[in-house]
């Protein structure tokens, strides 16, 4: 997905002629490198890295406040990243650095506002980015070659994908092809299946959650001409895409990717995890001890580094989720990137109404960004955690960010809940100064002790 991902949800602005303008020079250029960038020797993607973090480290700590006073409290001065060494040596980024700084100290002196998104809150807390135009257009020839690889080589030009998620990509298509369709999660079920009826699209890309709900119902996908599932921001594991695609008689593939780090690795017609090498750069870090990097084959925290985005910069990123990397062991579908276990990212839960439907955990992510984008309800910051309890009532535990939580918000934000959910079931709003705690896990947005 398009996914400042897994993922994330972007603030919309018209697309406009000289997107596709861009979109179109970067086709007619370089496509062809794009596309086969997988397939370049391990070696030489390796110093094109190299030299694309120092460009993006020197650019950091000359036009970002943050990366200036950060960096030069550890000595660092432009030019000195040579080796990987020089580079793992940086101190690592946290969420709340950005949520704290932005925009005074994390938006680029070189860049204006024109693209900017949010988190969806995945990891419960809002987060907002500004997205160079060059970042833009980069991931979106990269989606492109995403789906192209996912299907072993099946998309083209002519193919269409449905988005079902919280709002659409910037650009509709690349000037006219790979055109892109959009369904928020918030659709009821029935009306989705006739979209996708309608629309035909060849890829089909949502969360896991949604997807279950629609084998719920039976859904015909293989008979409305989907050729491909691609499932991201919840965590899946192969035996439930496995069950999946049996039953629609599709592939089923995962993407795994962030809102700060777009891209991280996607799950090839072999079954195995390949990094996106000219989308980020991933490190696997001893959680314990986050100097030490772990060796290959061995369990850590991600780290990563978005190569595309300049606008706000995001180096040696502490992603919040568990994988390990296993160098690259000559897959069979010839990418030369190199492997990623199953990554160990965070639990989902769906609330269950009384009549037993699954809400999927998605759909109130979506539901909580909405708060800002249909009501004007300040996230920059805030804190959330939806908690359905053991008698099925429903609890929006919210910690206020960089603004204040009014009584009026609170009333919009029990009553966005019941868009979802049915008016008789019993919805409360409690802000509070910390989030209720949930044992095994730091990062569960949508709890549910509910057994129906």
């Amino acid at each position: 997905m398009f996914n400042y991902s897994a993922l994330g949800t972007s603030v919309k602005r018209p697309e406009k002629p000289e997107d596709h303008l861009a979109l179109r020079q970067i086709m007619s250029s370089r496509w062809e490198q794009i596309r086969d960038f997988p397939k370049r020797p391990a070696e030489e993607m390796e110093k094109w890295q190299l030299a694309r973090v120092a460009e993006l480290v020197d650019n950091a700590y000359e036009n970002v406040p943050l990366y200036r006073e950060k960096y030069g409290k550890a000595g660092f001065r432009p030019g000195e990243i040579r080796s990987w060494t020089d580079f793992e040596a940086l101190p690592i980024l946290h969420k709340t650095e950005l949520i704290e700084g932005f925009p005074e100290k994390t938006v680029s002196s070189r860049h204006g506002m024109e693209f900017t998104t949010r988190s969806s809150g995945s990891s419960g807390q809002f987060v907002t980015l500004v997205v160079s135009p060059e970042a833009v257009y980069e991931d979106t020839v990269q989606g492109a070659r995403q789906f192209f690889t996912q299907s072993g080589g099946e998309y083209g030009p002519s193919d269409k994908v449905l988005h079902i998620y919280t709002c659409p990509w910037w650009v509709s298509s690349i000037d006219g092809q790979y055109e892109t369709e959009f369904l928020p999660t918030t659709t009821p079920i029935p009306e989705a299946i006739g979209e996708i009826r309608r629309i035909r699209p060849k890829i089909l890309s949502l969360y896991p959650t949604y997807l279950k709900a629609l084998a719920e119902e039976d859904a015909d996908l293989k008979g409305a001409g989907v050729s491909l599932v691609v499932i991201h921001s919840e965590q899946s594991s192969a035996k439930e895409r496995k069950a999946l695609s049996e039953q629609f008689g599709i592939p089923v593939r995962d993407e795994f990717s962030s809102e700060e780090l777009t891209r991280i690795a996607l799950e090839c017609p072999e079954g195995k995890y390949h990094l996106e090498e000219d989308a980020c750069r991933i490190e696997i870090m001893d959680p314990g001890e986050m100097a030490r990097k772990m060796p290959d084959g061995e369990m850590g925290v991600v780290i990563g580094t978005n190569l595309l985005n300049e606008a706000t910069p995001i180096i040696r990123y502490f992603q919040g989720d568990y994988a390990s990397l296993t160098g690259n062991t000559g897959c069979g579908c010839k990418s030369n990137f190199r492997e990623l276990s199953a990554p160990a990212g965070r639990r989902m839960d769906s609330i269950i109404t009384p009549s037993g439907l699954a809400v999927p955990a998605g759909a109130f992510m979506d539901l909580a960004y909405n708060w800002y984008l249909d009501s004007g309800v300040p996230v920059h910051g805030l804190k959330y955690r939806i908690v359905q309890d053991a008698g099925g009532d429903v609890c929006v535990n919210i910690v206020p960010g960089k603004y204040a939580f009014d009584e009026r918000m609170q009333a919009t934000v029990r009553e966005s809940m019941y868009s979802l959910l049915p008016r008789e079931m019993n919805v409360s709003v409690n802000v509070t100064d910390a989030l209720p705690e949930i044992r095994g896990t730091k990062n569960r947005p949508v709890v549910s002790n509910y057994r129906k």
